[in-house]
C-alpha cells in the first residue's frame, strides 16, 4: 500500500473506537497510511491521546439516540462534507448510524468502504414499540445502502453474516467474518483463581437491560434464599444514550440491598479478572463477540452466558464454559450454582477458553484478518 494512502474510521462514540478499534487503527496507521477518526466526542482526553497517537480526530455530533429524521439529515451532510475534503481511499464505518449514512455517501464519493456489524444490537432484538416502528426502516436504509461501489462487510459472528445474506441486506461475496475485536493474551494472562469462601461472580459491560443484569439480579436473589454464598462485582458505565440503559436508581438500589458490588468504570480489567472466579453475561441483546467473554477466557476464568449468537462463537458448553437460555432466571441460577460450588470445574473450564483465545480470538490475528481485508479491498 503506497505510503501516502488516506484511511478514515467512521463510528459513533469516541470510547467505544478507544475500547475496541485503536489497536486495529494503530496497525493502519503504523503501514504509513494518514487516519482520520470521525467520531462525537465524550472524552475530550480519549481524542487528546489519539491525536497524540498520530490519529487525525473530527468531531461528529451524532446523536446515537434520536430517530429525528430531521436531525438525521444534518448530521449525514455534515459527514458528506467531511468526507468529501478528507478525500480517503477507503471508508470503515462502525456501528448501525454511521453504516448506513457512509453506505450512501460512498455511493455518491465513488469510495470502496467497509461496513462493521458489531452485532445487530437492540434495533435488530429489542421489542418495543418504537424499536419494531424503526427496524424495517433500518432494513430498507441497508438495502439502499447496497451498491456497486467495491465494499465489505465485516461480521462478529456467523449467525449476523447468514441473517445479512439471507435477507438480502448484503451479498455473499461482500461477507466477512472476522470474531471480535481480540485481545493482547500477553496482558490478559491467566492468573491461578483464588479460592474463597465467597466466590466473585463478575458481570463486566455497558449498564443495559438487554445485557442481562437484572436477570442476574433475580438469580442471586434466588440463590441467597438457598443459601448459596457468593459476591456479584458489576463493572460498567451507564450508557445514557441508548433507549435500555438502566437508571442510576435501580443500580444504586441494588448496591444498597447488598445484591451487588458495583465498581464503575474499571480501567484495569486484567486486575479485576484476577480477582474474579466467575464471569457472567446473561445477554439478550444482539451481541457481536462481547469482549469481556474474550478477556475472561484469555485469563482463565469459566463463563456463564447464554445461548446466544456471538456469546456461542466464543463459548462451547462445558467446554469452557456454559450456556444457558436467555431470560431464564432459575436456569441461570443453576448453572452459577454449579459453578460457585465446583472450584474444579471452573478450572477446567477456565484452562478450555485461554487455548480457545489463544488459538481463534489473539488481538494479532484479528489485527492480521483485517489489515489483508483492507488490502484486498484496495486491489
Amino acid at each position: 500500500m503506497p505510503k501516502s494512502s488516506v484511511f478514515v474510521y467512521v463510528i459513533n462514540v469516541d470510547w467505544y473506537f478507544d475500547l475496541h478499534w485503536v489497536q486495529r487503527a494503530r496497525a493502519k496507521l503504523d503501514s504509513g497510511a494518514e487516519v482520520h477518526i470521525i467520531m462525537s466526542q465524550t472524552d475530550p482526553e480519549i481524542f487528546e491521546r489519539l491525536t497524540g497517537a498520530g490519529f487525525i480526530c473530527h468531531v461528529w455530533n451524532i446523536d446515537r439516540r434520536s430517530i429525528n429524521p430531521f436531525i438525521s439529515v444534518l448530521r449525514l451532510l455534515d459527514l458528506h462534507r467531511l468526507l468529501k475534503t478528507i478525500q480517503p481511499e477507503i471508508i470503515h464505518a462502525i456501528t448501525i448510524k454511521p453504516n448506513i449514512f457512509v453506505g450512501l455517501i460512498a455511493h455518491a464519493l465513488q469510495i470502496p468502504y467497509i461496513l462493521s456489524i458489531t452485532g445487530t444490537g437492540v434495533i435488530f432484538s429489542g421489542k418495543t414499540l418504537v424499536i419494531r416502528m424503526v427496524r424495517p426502516i433500518v432494513r430498507g436504509l441497508y438495502k439502499l445502502a447496497n451498491t456497486r461501489i467495491r465494499r465489505k462487510l465485516i461480521f462478529e459472528n456467523f449467525s449476523d453474516r447468514d441473517y445479512f445474506i439471507e435477507t438480502g441486506l448484503c451479498r455473499k461475496d461482500e461477507a466477512v467474518a472476522i470474531l471480535g475485536a481480540g485481545v493482547d493474551i500477553d496482558v490478559f494472562r491467566q492468573v491461578p483463581e483464588h479460592r474463597r469462601e465467597q466466590p466473585v461472580v463478575l458481570f463486566a459491560g455497558r449498564l443495559l437491560w438487554d445485557k442481562g443484569l437484572g436477570d442476574l439480579v433475580d438469580a442471586g436473589r434466588l440463590l441467597k434464599k438457598q443459601g448459596v454464598d457468593f459476591t456479584i462485582k458489576v463493572a460498567g458505565i451507564v450508557d445514557h444514550d441508548t433507549i435500555n440503559a438502566i437508571a442510576e436508581k435501580t443500580l444504586d438500589q441494588w448496591h444498597e440491598q447488598g445484591l451487588i458490588e458495583r465498581l464503575g468504570n474499571v480501567k484495569n480489567m486484567p486486575a479485576l479478572l484476577a480477582e474474579t472466579n466467575i464471569v457472567v453475561l446473561p445477554t439478550y441483546y444482539g451481541e457481536g463477540v462481547p469482549r469481556i467473554l474474550i478477556e475472561a477466557g484469555a485469563c482463565g476464568r469459566a463463563v456463564v452466558t447464554t445461548d446466544m449468537p456471538g456469546c456461542r462463537e466464543i463459548v462451547s458448553h462445558r467446554v469452557n464454559g456454559l450456556l444457558v437460555p436467555s431470560r431464564n432466571v432459575e436456569k441461570l441460577a443453576e448453572a452459577l450454582a454449579e459453578l460457585i460450588q465446583s472450584p474444579e470445574l471452573r478450572e477446567k473450564l477456565g484452562q478450555a477458553g485461554r487455548e480457545k483465545v489463544k488459538r481463534f480470538f489473539s488481538e494479532q490475528q484479528v489485527i492480521g484478518e483485517t489489515m489483508q481485508l483492507y488490502e484486498e479491498l484496495l486491489e
